[in-house]
């Protein structure tokens, strides 16, 4: 198992602050926020792919995957807009080239909420047939789309791993996988396990932090109704060893450095306990 922060909490600053702080606290990999301070797509070219490569060498800190910033923007991959989804898909694929680019192995997606009065049968079809474009794109590019499930407040289309199974069964790509951010599914009540007996080795990426188990707030570790310790615990007990990253998005902006001291802390002292 490896750990890993986000770029994401770090938004107000530059790409290679996030590096360092990332190394010199001994996290792992750093998932980068595709954002205009950190990876803006549409301007991204092979030298600034070169510069990340750089980073990476230098800080001893992996890339595990690139998070495009499409939840809430109007880049709707669902959206009844033909123009926005080709505006959408047109930017995932430059997110997969921008992580083969920089030998990054994941992009993630959401499915953002579709907009009241639509027809459901409607938006799962133009989902399905989004992913497809986009899966068949990433499967020449050897990179992994990575669906996020999320909470019902952001979005109803996909928040469960049944939702992401079903997905995988309409789309039938082999470069599809999932993830689990443990907030979702607390909101929902659905038990961890589920990802792991659903989807099996497709079940590709966790975002840990923790949670009110009401609202999408991203919390602190230490404070929520989460049991992180043992949350991680099931993780090693379906036999996960992929990347656990930390999102605190609620907490970070203001002083994030603080919350990555906070985070390897708390989970320094739950690896000793589980032996990770």
């Amino acid at each position: 198992m490896k750990f890993g922060c986000m770029s994401l909490d770090f938004k107000r600053f530059p790409l290679e602050h996030c590096f360092r702080l990332a190394g010199a606290y001994g996290m792992d990999g750093l998932e980068i926020f595709c954002a205009r301070k950190h990876i803006h797509l549409p301007s991204f070219t092979a030298k600034d792919a070169g510069v990340i490569r750089g980073y990476k060498k230098r800080y001893g800190v992996e890339v595990p995957m690139l998070t495009p910033n499409t939840l809430g923007q109007d880049l709707n991959i669902c959206s009844a807009d033909p123009a926005e989804r080709k505006e959408v898909l047109a930017l995932l694929k430059q997110g997969v080239d921008a992580a083969e680019m920089i030998e990054a192995p994941r992009l993630l997606i959401t499915a953002d909420h579709p907009g009241y009065f639509r027809d459901d049968r409607e938006v799962w079809d133009l989902l399905v047939e989004s992913v497809g474009e986009l899966a068949a794109y990433a499967e020449k590019k050897n990179v992994r789309i990575v669906m996020e499930p999320v909470t019902p407040m952001e979005s109803p289309v996909v928040t469960t791993a049944r939702d992401c199974l079903r997905l995988f069964q309409d789309v039938n790509s082999p470069a599809l996988y999932a993830m689990l951010d443990v907030v979702p599914p607390m909101v929902v009540h659905e038990p961890f396990s589920q990802y792991f007996e659903l989807l099996g080795e497709r079940m590709d990426y966790i975002h840990i932090c923790n949670t009110d188990g009401v609202t999408d707030a991203h919390l602190r570790l230490e404070q929520g109704v989460l049991p992180v310790a043992d949350a991680i615990n099931t993780f090693l007990h379906h036999g996960y060893q992929g990347y656990v990253t930390a999102e605190l998005y609620t907490e970070c902006f203001r002083d994030p450095e603080l919350m990555l001291s906070n985070t390897v802390r708390a989970l320094g002292r739950i690896r000793t306990e589980l032996g990770v």
